[in-house]
């Protein structure tokens, strides 16, 4: 099928020519016959090709490859720029926007897929990119990540040999489930989410560096102030950080000596204190809405706040 998008700029009798050019040129239809009708009933248009799959002139069956496919493909978008029409973009809208909702070219798959969204079926396929989604956020390298999720029941292959990760199911492998494996670009053409390798190696290394931030943060916590020593002397280890402190202490009680000084000490203190409330809420306004953003879409059945 061939079809443009409701607000496409074409007239019915175009889409025909089109498409009648298209099935000219399809080199693997070549001796075959072939059905063409255009049809406006769907309130955009659209063209439908039946192909007789026996061959006229040799008798042979119809022989289709993904390369086919994709010189179909190819052509059809050459049309679109030849007459100034739109030319679909992967995981975008006809208006450009990123498209946030479910896709898959299978309809069994793409129909799969929102049934499990409402709730109405289990499917494997969403509980792997919940699973996934969710390992992720905590993991600070590969392996814990897999380990993370064959805790939850899923095998993990990820080789730097090989192009893409595959998951496992691994209790319907178990009970002998054919359909029990997808990889990481597939779970990207569904939900239109990055579950790549180099995005997941980012966010480990994101998650790293948070979490030797807070460990660091506690170590400080804990250590305690120099204790004098016999002779009442301080420790002569001293950091630049506490010179500057102890200036910006001299130079504090220096201005709260005065009226104007206490005045302009109030201020800074305020504006520091407003800076810091406004940074941390946009901080946290900005982690909500990447954390909504990634699961917006992908199943009701997952709980959202913990």
């Amino acid at each position: 099928m061939q079809s443009y998008h409701e607000d496409e700029e074409i007239t019915p009798e175009q889409a025909h020519k089109n498409a009648v050019e298209l099935a000219e040129h399809t080199k693997a239809w070549k001796g075959h016959e072939v059905l063409i009708a255009t049809h406006i009933d769907k309130g955009h248009i659209h063209t439908h090709f039946i192909v007789n799959s026996v061959n006229y002139e040799n008798g042979h069956k119809l022989q289709w490859s993904k390369h086919d496919l994709k010189d179909l493909k190819e052509r059809c978008n050459e049309q679109s720029r030849e007459q100034g029409l739109h030319v679909p973009e992967k995981g975008k809208t006809f208006a450009g926007e990123v498209r946030e909702e479910t896709v898959a070219w299978s309809k069994d798959t793409y129909q799969l897929l929102k049934q499990a969204e409402q709730g109405k079926v289990k499917s494997y396929v969403q509980d792997i990119a919940l699973a996934v989604l969710d390992c992720k956020e905590t993991a600070t390298s590969r392996e814990t990540f897999i380990r993370l999720m064959n805790e939850r029941g899923y095998g993990v292959d990820w080789q730097d040999s090989h192009k893409y990760i595959t998951y496992t199911d691994l209790a319907r492998e178990q009970a002998g489930e054919k359909a029990c494996k997808i990889r990481d670009n597939k779970l990207e053409k569904y939900y239109n989410m990055d579950f790549g390798k180099e995005s997941m190696e980012h966010e480990f290394e994101r998650n790293a560096r948070t979490a030797e931030a807070e460990q660091s943060k506690r170590a400080a916590s804990r250590v305690k102030p120099t204790e004098p020593d016999r002779a009442g002397k301080q420790s002569a280890q001293r950091s630049v950080g506490d010179v500057e402190r102890e200036l910006r202490g001299i130079d504090e009680a220096v201005k709260s000596r005065t009226s104007k000084g206490r005045a302009e000490q109030a201020e800074r203190r305020r504006a520091e204190q407003e800076a810091h409330q406004r940074a941390e809420a946009e901080r946290r306004a900005a982690e909500e809405q990447q954390r909504v953003a990634s699961r917006r879409y992908i199943g009701r059945g997952w709980e959202l706040e913990r």
